[in-house]
C-alpha cells in the first residue's frame, strides 16, 4: 500500500507543477558520485564490499574472482540496500553458486517521492553499470559469456539499459515485474526488450491498467503467474509487485515454478492456457535454449509459493 500511496503522491506532484518546478526541489543526482557497486562473495558474505569505478586497486583489493560468473542486481524505487533484491538474492545465489554478486545501489536517484525523476535516471544508471562492465571486460576481468543482470521493478528497467550499452552482448538479462508507469510498450528503446541480451526473461505479477508492472510480452521469454495482475494471497498492487523477487529467491533455492506455454497475452491473463508445460521461470536452461514465447504458472497463496512439479 505504501508504494501505491507514494506513486499517487508523485503524480499529484507532477500534475500540480510545471516541469521545469519539479525538477528545481528535486535534488542533484550524478550517477558517477552517487551509484555504489557493492560486491559480495563467498568470502565476504554479509560485509559487501565497494568496488570504485573503473579501478585497478580496488578490485585487485577486494573478493572478486575474475574466474567465477557473475551476478549482477538492481533494487526498484524507494529501495536500497536492505531490500529484498539485495539481500535475499544475494544470500541464496552465494548458499548455492560460487558467483561473484555486485549489487547496484541507486538509492540516491531511486529514494524520492518523485517517480517521474526516478524513472528518468534508469538509462544513466543503465549507462553508468555497462561503463564499468566494459571497462572490466576490456581488462579481462569478466566475460560477458558468464554474466546475468537481474533488476526488480524501475531495476529492471536499469538492467535493460545495462545491456544496451554493453560493447558486447551479456548473456542473461532478467526482468522481475518491470516497473508500468511511464514506460510505453511502442518505444523497446525506453525500457527493458528482448534484444538487451542474448536471453531476457521477464516475470509479470502486478501488470494491467492499474498494476504497479508492465503486463506485456516484451521480453523473449514472458512469464505471468496467477494471470500477471494479482497474486493468490495478496490485497494490495505493492504485495503482488513484490512477488516478483518472492518468486525469483524461491525459485533459486528449489525451483517448481513449472509453466505451460501460452498462445496469446489474452489467454496468460485469463489463466487459459493448455499447450503444453516443460519450462520453469528462472531455470538456467532457459538461456541455454534460448527460450521463447508466453508462459503461465500457478502459485499458492503462501511459500512455499511453487506448486511444481520441481526442476531436476
Amino acid at each position: 500500500m505504501k508504494l501505491f500511496i507514494i506513486l499517487a503522491l508523485a503524480a499529484a506532484c507532477v500534475i500540480a507543477k510545471p516541469a521545469n518546478e519539479v525538477a528545481e526541489i528535486e535534488p542533484s543526482f550524478d550517477a558517477y558520485r552517487d551509484v555504489r557497486l557493492l560486491l559480495s562473495t563467498r568470502r565476504n558474505r554479509g560485509n559487501p564490499y565497494q568496488i570504485a569505478f573503473r579501478n585497478f586497486d580496488s578490485i585487485r583489493n577486494s573478493p572478486f574472482d575474475a574466474s567465477k560468473p557473475t551476478r549482477v542486481l538492481v533494487h526498484g524505487w524507494w529501495e536500497d540496500d536492505t531490500s529484498d533484491i539485495s539481500v535475499g538474492t544475494s544470500e541464496e545465489l552465494l548458499n548455492y553458486y560460487d558467483f561473484n554478486v555486485i549489487f547496484v545501489d541507486w538509492s540516491e536517484g531511486g529514494q524520492t517521492i518523485n517517480y517521474v525523476a526516478a524513472a528518468g535516471r534508469t538509462e544513466t544508471v543503465g549507462f553508468f553499470v555497462a561503463s564499468q562492465l566494459n571497462w572490466m571486460r576490456e581488462n579481462n576481468l569478466i566475460n560477458f559469456d558468464r554474466i546475468h543482470v537481474i533488476g526488480f521493478s524501475l531495476g529492471a528497467h536499469i538492467a535493460g539499459f545495462i545491456g544496451k550499452n554493453t560493447n558486447s552482448q551479456l548473456d542473461t538479462v532478467i526482468g522481475l515485474d518491470p516497473a508500468g508507469p511511464l514506460f510505453n510498450e511502442r518505444n523497446p528503446g525506453g525500457r527493458i526488450d528482448a534484444g538487451d541480451a542474448r536471453y531476457v526473461e521477464c516475470l509479470h505479477t502486478n501488470g494491467g491498467l492499474l498494476g504497479l508492472g508492465f503486463g506485456a510480452h516484451i521480453c523473449q521469454a514472458d512469464f505471468f503467474p496467477n494471470g500477471g495482475s494479482s497474486q493468490t494471497g495478496c490485497l494490495t498492487n505493492t504485495c503482488a509487485h513484490l512477488r516478483a523477487v518472492s518468486f525469483y529467491i524461491e525459485a533459486i533455492i528449489n525451483n517448481g515454478f513449472h509453466a505451460i506455454r501460452c498462445q496469446t497475452e489474452t489467454q496468460a491473463s485469463r489463466e487459459n492456457c493448455a499447450s503444453g508445460g516443460g519450462q520453469w521461470f528462472a531455470d538456467p536452461n532457459n538461456a541455454a535454449n534460448r527460450l521463447s514465447g508466453i508462459f503461465h504458472f500457478s502459485t499458492n497463496r503462501n511459500p512455499p509459493f511453487a506448486q511444481g512439479p520441481f526442476r531436476p
